[in-house]
């Protein structure tokens, strides 16, 4: 799901730019947004090459290049491209935003962080900088900066439920469950029928050992999301954890119908196996 919201967010920044190409590159540009719209990705970022070709000059036709081959997972190109929309035009904030998505991408942290400090010189209300500068420090094992990212990003942007689930999820990580399911009790009072949310306080519950709460919130979650699989499997978990192994049992047998993903298919299957045998 996660990718999938990604590349609408790209789809749909890609058709906003167009407005900024010149009309030389800005015909290349409609046409690519249709291509995009039809599912035509290689064909949209050929006509998005040809946008750059009319106009090597235009930041924003990079931009949405760089964009567009981000979606495609072609994440060396693309940082061509963002780096010569950035320097074409220093104050481009989405250019840098991509720019230090790309490189986190590639495993350059460090200089990911160096996009999201300009920005943030550039913009210091800029919440989803806030956002993804706390995402990289989480990768270079800095709990603290990125508790302190994640929560500017939420001081800037009080609706931006996937940093109350980062920053919960770096609290589960320090063992801190009080506040993980403080700042997830946030997040429910901006969107209170965000299944992910729910979900995520039912796996604390679980860490946490309160197996009746743990159940209560991920049946919660299932039937605010009953496709998630991965929310199925966590209610199995604590199902089985509190011997009610026919109800887990149940569960996972429902998983096997989802067409999950492999590595989460054979995890169903051993616990399956694991269950019916014991």
């Amino acid at each position: 799901m996660r990718k999938t919201i990604v590349r609408v967010t790209l789809v749909a920044l890609v058709v906003l730019l167009a407005f900024g190409c010149g009309r030389n590159a800005e015909r290349y540009t409609e046409r690519g947004n249709e291509y995009l719209r039809q599912g035509e990705l290689d064909k949209a970022i050929e006509q998005f090459q040809k946008a750059v070709q009319a106009e090597p000059g235009n930041a924003e036709a990079e931009n949405t290049l760089g964009t567009a081959l981000s979606m495609r997972g072609d994440f060396v190109p693309a940082i061509e491209h963002f780096r010569r929309a950035v320097a074409l035009k220093d104050s481009f904030i989405v250019a840098h935003y991509n720019l230090g998505r790309a490189l986190t991408e590639t495993g350059d942290l460090l200089g990911a962080l160096g996009e999201y400090q300009k920005i943030l010189q550039i913009d210091s209300t800029y919440a989803l900088a806030y956002m993804t500068e706390g995402g990289v420090y989480v990768r270079l094992g800095q709990s603290d900066r990125a508790i302190d990212a994640y929560r500017r990003s939420l001081h800037f942007g009080p609706n931006l439920i996937q940093a109350y689930l980062s920053l919960a999820a770096v609290y589960v990580g320090t063992n801190n469950y009080d506040e993980a399911v403080k700042v997830l009790a946030q997040a429910r009072e901006k969107d209170p029928r965000n299944s992910e949310v729910v979900a995520m306080a039912g796996r604390i519950a679980v860490l946490a050992k309160d197996l009746p709460t743990a159940i209560r919130l991920l049946q919660e979650a299932n039937k605010l999301n009953p496709q998630n699989p991965l929310s199925k499997n966590d209610l199995a978990t604590a199902l089985m954890l509190a011997g009610r192994k026919q109800e887990a049992i149940r569960q996972w047998e429902d998983i096997l119908t989802m067409n999950p993903d492999p590595a989460l298919e054979q995890v169903v299957k051993q616990n399956l196996a694991k269950a019916t045998t014991e």
